[in-house]
């Protein structure tokens, strides 16, 4: 096989499988609670994701080499899933969450980056193509997870981060970066960084509290992974249809959509409305991929680092922080909170841009 395709096809599998990781929650909460009885340990799943998530962004940050850290990660992301699905308590599930945490940390970076050094003429569509499998992924695990026993989907998926692996062997170095431009200037990036872990933790607890919101209502398992994967589909149709609405005036329409966001997750406080939450993917799509852009455009490539630390406390401690709610039905109170801090944050980015 063509080296260029091998390893473009590694880059578009691992950001699939990081997809189905993070939609996996939203589906196997439910059967979770069901065989292991659990509430807020699962608290634990999501805190080990974390700390297992910064540490392997922070080992992929500090190094230009690909091989053998790519490869490595995806098998050892493989592994994780193979040992949740053996596991006889979810204590054990709970800790092969640290392990998966540190694989997505350094397939995050070194996945978006092979392919982008792999085609440097068509960057931006590669790259972009490349996240729209991320969306696939999440789409299709909801609806695997849902409609197969978890342990077996989880097999399924261990198996298939080894063939990412074996893509991935001898990956080619990260390109080096000329230096360049300006100093970040804290009072326009921070606003940034704290609307992208915002982002990413409301959008990480929508997926992984939703189902459990909706079983509690009456609604059926299967219906809350149908609407889960719709959400991940119009995510991904969001950040290919409305991003080049937002690239006009990218700000100021952030700013527009979190503000549409935050109706949608107000009306889902709605018992009858619940069913609509996937709208809020309409919103969501454009946020990361344009706060990585506007970013990036002032102040280089290497700025963009913090964007990820930002992600990963967003999407481990959001729903870790929604496992201390007792009663589901109160779920969509913190949806609102944190889609508010969300729109105040997206404000005071878009104020202190246009003021610099």
């Amino acid at each position: 096989m063509n080296p260029t395709l091998r390893y473009t096809l590694a880059g578009f599998s691992a950001l699939f499988l990081i997809g189905a990781f993070v939609a996996t929650p939203g589906a196997v909460l439910p059967q979770w609670r069901a065989e292991f009885g659990v509430t807020s340990q699962v608290a634990w799943y999501f805190n080990l994701q974390l700390l297992g998530l910064v540490l392997g962004v922070s080992a992929a940050s500090r190094t230009a080499r690909r091989h053998p850290l790519f490869a490595a990660a995806a098998a050892i992301f493989g592994l994780a899933y193979l040992a949740m699905a053996a596991a006889p308590a979810f204590g054990l599930v709970a800790l092969a969450a640290a392990p998966a945490g540190f694989a997505m940390g350094v397939l995050n970076i070194h996945a978006n980056g092979l392919v982008g050094d792999l085609h440097p003429e068509r960057r931006v569509l590669m790259v972009n193509r490349a996240n729209a499998f991320f969306g696939v992924g999440a789409v299709g695990a909801p609806l695997l997870l849902t409609l197969a026993y978890w342990r077996s989907g989880f097999v399924l998926l261990g198996l298939l981060f080894i063939v990412a692996a074996a893509l991935a062997w001898q990956a080619p170095p990260a390109a080096r970066r000329r230096g360049g431009g300006r100093r970040p200037r804290g009072r326009v990036v921070l606003p940034l960084l704290l609307a992208v872990g915002l982002y990413v933790a409301v959008e990480a607890s929508l997926s992984a509290w939703s189902g459990t919101y909706l079983t509690s209502l009456g609604y059926p398992l299967e219906l809350t992974g149908l609407l889960l994967s719709s959400y991940w589909l119009l995510l991904t149709l969001s950040r290919l249809f409305v991003a080049p609405w937002v690239a006009g005036n990218p700000l100021p329409r952030l700013v527009e959509l979190t503000a549409g966001s935050l109706a949608v997750l107000a009306a889902i406080f709605w018992p009858p409305l619940a069913p609509l939450f996937p709208l809020a993917a309409v919103f969501f799509g454009p946020i990361f991929g344009t706060s990585f852009a506007h970013i990036q455009s002032l102040y280089g490539q290497e700025a963009t680092g913090g964007m990820f630390y930002a992600a990963a406390v967003g999407s481990s401690l959001g729903p870790a922080a929604f496992a201390l709610i007792k009663d589901p039905r109160r779920l969509p109170a913190g949806f609102i909170l944190l889609g508010a801090l969300l729109l105040v944050a997206v404000y005071a980015a878009a104020r202190r841009s246009q003021s610099s």
